[in-house]
């Protein structure tokens, strides 16, 4: 199957990708509109940023680059710049965990970086127009972010041979963590905050914390690198108690 991927047409390659960046689009909205309602008790913010067009248009467009970066991993794979090993059950935890740790710290850092004045003010602004957040706000990204993370997944391609099922169980991940980040409520109880491992999950209420307080949390999957750097906002454990 890998295989047959790989020996497709372009054209083939590049509607396979859109079409699965659209349902991914419309399984994180309807996730996290789901997740509003069923968690309405647990609500981080009184209500949910409103739509506007420009913001549309530009989660349109992150889907479309989404796409676009998918196809250039595409090209370097059939170029066997990087390699993609079959599904391993054997394999697929340890490959996603290794996926999450790169993407952790590199996000992390990326994200810092695109906090300095000149690339907030002509970048990253952009997502923080949302200092609530709505079903939408994990797309509302400028172009050089999108394109930012896409080349970082790459990179960690290139240098580590994946799993299919690696790859498959850290794209999961990665789209449940982001939507669960911009809903708006926090699904995990108050017990998190004292279970070891996770009580360093990045949460509803980290992320949530970003978008109010943007010199904080910085990191997605985890807190571990906000902890080391001293990074984390000082009321994230009161928040969380009085969210869960």
């Amino acid at each position: 199957m890998l295989e047959q991927f790989k020996a497709a047409s372009p054209a083939i390659a590049t509607l396979i990708f859109l079409v699965a960046n659209v349902l991914i689009f419309l399984s994180s909205v309807a996730l996290c509109w789901c997740l509003g309602r069923v968690f309405h008790r647990h609500r981080l913010f009184d209500r949910w940023e409103p739509l506007r067009g420009v913001e549309v248009l530009a989660a349109v467009g992150a889907v479309i680059l989404n796409a676009s970066v998918s196809m250039l991993g595409w090209w370097l794979w059939t170029l066997d710049v990087f390699t993609v090993q079959p599904f391993s059950f054997t394999r697929l935890l340890m490959d996603c965990l290794l996926m999450v740790l790169f993407m952790d710290f590199g996000m992390y850092w990326l994200h810092r970086i695109a906090h300095h004045p000149f690339l907030f003010a002509t970048v990253h602004r952009f997502h923080h127009r949302h200092e609530v957040t709505n079903p939408i706000s994990l797309f509302v990204l400028h172009p050089v972010e999108v394109l930012g993370f896409g080349c970082l997944m790459i990179a960690f391609l290139v240098v580590y041979p994946i799993s299919l099922g690696g790859l498959m169980a850290y794209l999961t991940l990665n789209i449940l963590f982001g939507t669960l980040g911009h809903s708006g409520v926090e699904p995990f109880p108050n017990s998190f905050k004292t279970t070891p491992v996770l009580s360093l999950l990045g949460t509803s209420t980290f992320h949530a914390e970003h978008h109010e307080h943007p010199s904080h949390n910085f990191g997605f999957y985890t807190l571990v690198w906000d902890k080391l750097f001293n990074t984390l906002d000082p009321d994230y454990d009161e928040r969380f108690g009085r969210a869960s």
